[in-house]
This record gives structure tokens, C-alpha cells and sequence, in this order.
């Protein structure tokens, strides 16, 4: 398994890039494939095909949502994997990232109990039209204040160790 790592790590970004290359080739293809197979040519509006009620068969730009999804489950599936691997060889080194690991799930845990769900306004419209219950409401507003704090978190980060490198 550490070859494997150690592969990923010297030639991962290559890899990334072409297999990047080679989905966006596949996507392409498809795509311009089937819109010939549906009598359209690569200038074709297709916007206004489907305002006058056309484009039923328009399946075939279904492996552009689909193999993006595909590759994001797979990337995650793959840090999953090796990073548990990585956990369980060496958990000495490993400490700190379960240690922020915990503190980033409180984070989140703490800002979404605070959270209230919004009822009122044109948010609490939105939640009604679209059934959004009181705990996905929380939820949202939880990874927004996160994502947020976290976001500030780094950006102060960054100023102030540029600031430190300045001095070094």
C-alpha cells in the first residue's frame, strides 16, 4: 500500500490532469455524437429547441452530470481509503488531523444547535415552497456560519503568516 501512496504522491497530479483530460475527451465526444445523431449540428441554438417544446432527446449530455459525479465519489472514496490507511501506519503522525478532525465537528456541531430555522421572511417562504424541514434549515444555516468562520479563519491565517515571513 505504500507504493501505491508513494506512487500517487510523485505522479498524482499527472494522473489527475490526464484522467481530467480523458473525461472532458469522453464528455466532448458524446455530446457532439449524439447531438448529430439527433440532426443538430455543433451551431445549433439549442435554447430555443427547447422554449418551442423539443429536445426530448437530449439524454445525451447526461455523462456530463454523471462521470463528474462518478470521478467526486471516486476521489472521495480514494482519499477515504488512503487516508485511513495512513492513519493506521502511522498514528503518532496522524494525531493532529484527528485532533482538528474533532474540532472542526464541534465547530459545526456547536453553530448548528445555535442555529434557529428560518420561518419568517422570504427565507422562511423558500423553505415552505420547497418543504424544507426545521432540521435541514438548521443544518444550512450551521454550514454557512462554518464555511464562513473557517473562511475568515484562513484568510487571517494567511495575512498574518506572510506577515511572519516577512520577518524570518
Amino acid at each position: 500500500m505504500t507504493s501505491i501512496y508513494n506512487f500517487f504522491l510523485k505522479r498524482g497530479q499527472l494522473f489527475a490532469f490526464l484522467l481530467g483530460i480523458i473525461t472532458v475527451a469522453i464528455v466532448f465526444g458524446t455530446a457532439v455524437s449524439g447531438m448529430n445523431a439527433a440532426g443538430f449540428e455543433a451551431g445549433s441554438d439549442l435554447n430555443s429547441v427547447l422554449k418551442n417544446g423539443g429536445g426530448d432527446g437530449f439524454n445525451f449530455f447526461n455523462l456530463a452530470i454523471y462521470l463528474p459525479i462518478l470521478l467526486t465519489f471516486l476521489a472521495g472514496g480514494l482519499w477515504l481509503f488512503f487516508g485511513l490507511g495512513r492513519l493506521v501506519t502511522n498514528p503518532k503522525g496522524s494525531l493532529i488531523v484527528l485532533i482538528g478532525a474533532v474540532v472542526l465537528i464541534g465547530l459545526f456541531f456547536l453553530l448548528y444547535s445555535s442555529s434557529a430555522a428560518e420561518t419568517s421572511g422570504k427565507l422562511g417562504l423558500l423553505a415552505e415552497k420547497f418543504n424544507v424541514s426545521n432540521g435541514v434549515s438548521k443544518f444550512i444555516s450551521g454550514g454557512i456560519k462554518c464555511t464562513a468562520i473557517l473562511a475568515l479563519i484562513a484568510l487571517v491565517s494567511m495575512v498574518v503568516m506572510e506577515i511572519v515571513n516577512l520577518f524570518k
